[in-house]
């Protein structure tokens, strides 16, 4: 079992701690009990996105890890050439250091999000991550939920089994997030 005491960040229903064994890595685990069946899909979806998005997505371990804090998701941490963590892609929009091959990762991501119909849709720019890799940007998404699962029961939740209604949502997203890039112009 390992023990899990030095926090790197903490989402609405995550915490990010440091791997005990292996400082290159983190745990993630669930806050609350309840939220640990979100773990279980964030897994599934990363083994069923992998093939077609590993350029995009940092490596998780495929099988979860008992620690004192409930079952750990396993995973790289995103870090610069330098060894400090990669900046969320929010913080380098703010600095106006994304650059033209950066945006594109990030259209090349979009596309093969929307042509084989994944399902994510949390396109909030603090999701993706800028590592600064052997002098280049590389675009990173780390945020695996699938569909909303936060939504109060009554909503249907169509998009789970209407497939063209997904991508109309994730390509609104999708438009979204270029909206607010284009807003926020680079120098680079």
């Amino acid at each position: 079992m390992l023990k899990l005491d030095r926090i790197i960040n903490k989402g609405a229903r995550r915490l990010c701690l440091v791997h005990p064994e292996d400082p290159a890595k983190c745990v993630k685990v669930a806050m609350w009990y309840r939220h640990i069946p979100q773990l279980k899909r964030d897994l599934d979806a990363y083994k069923a996105v992998k093939p077609i998005l590993k350029d995009f997505l940092p490596e998780y371990e495929e099988e979860f890890v008992e620690t004192n804090l409930g079952p750990g998701l396993v995973c790289e941490i995103i870090k610069d050439d330098d060894g400090t963590p990669s900046r969320m892609l929010t913080d380098c929009i703010a600095a106006k250091i994304v650059n033209k091959r950066t945006l594109a990762q990030l259209a090349i991501f979009g596309k093969l999000v929307v042509q084989h119909g994944i399902p994510f849709y949390d396109m909030n720019p603090n999701n993706f991550l800028v590592q600064i890799k052997n002098g280049k940007q590389r675009l990173l998404y780390i945020d695996l939920k699938y569909y909303n699962d936060y939504k109060p029961w009554v909503y249907l939740h169509l998009e789970k089994v209407i497939p063209a209604l997904s991508r109309m949502i994730v390509k609104r997203r999708l438009q979204r997030l270029f909206k607010w890039i284009e807003a926020n112009p680079q120098n680079a």
